[in-house]
């Protein structure tokens, strides 16, 4: 007798969870991500936006410009008035100049 009163009252516990389980999982709308933009200070040994990784965004004369040579697996962008040398890899940001 006491197991058919614990069933309907363990549902019905559990239903406000289902919600939830069901939200967390994510659409194909809700996984897309928007460019990011580079509105915030960045600091050596901070993450640029993805956006600077790409090698459509790398500066193919840097030595024209200045700058020293590329490290490994990193390319020179620009970003505002200075040019960024950023990590291809992860986008660590590795140096910074002043475009001049």
């Amino acid at each position: 007798m006491k197991a058919r009163r614990l069933l309907p009252s363990l549902f019905l516990a559990t239903l406000p969870c289902l919600p939830m389980v069901a939200s967390a999982a994510p659409s194909a709308e809700e996984s897309i991500t928007a460019p990011e933009t580079h509105n915030r200070e960045l600091k050596v040994g901070d993450k640029a936006p993805d956006q600077y990784k790409r090698d459509d965004q790398a500066i193919k004369d840097w030595k024209a410009k200045g700058l020293p040579a590329p490290e490994k697996e990193s390319h020179w962008v620009r970003m505002g008035d200075h040019y960024v040398l950023v990590q291809i890899t992860n986008g660590v940001v590795l140096a910074i100049h002043p475009a001049s």
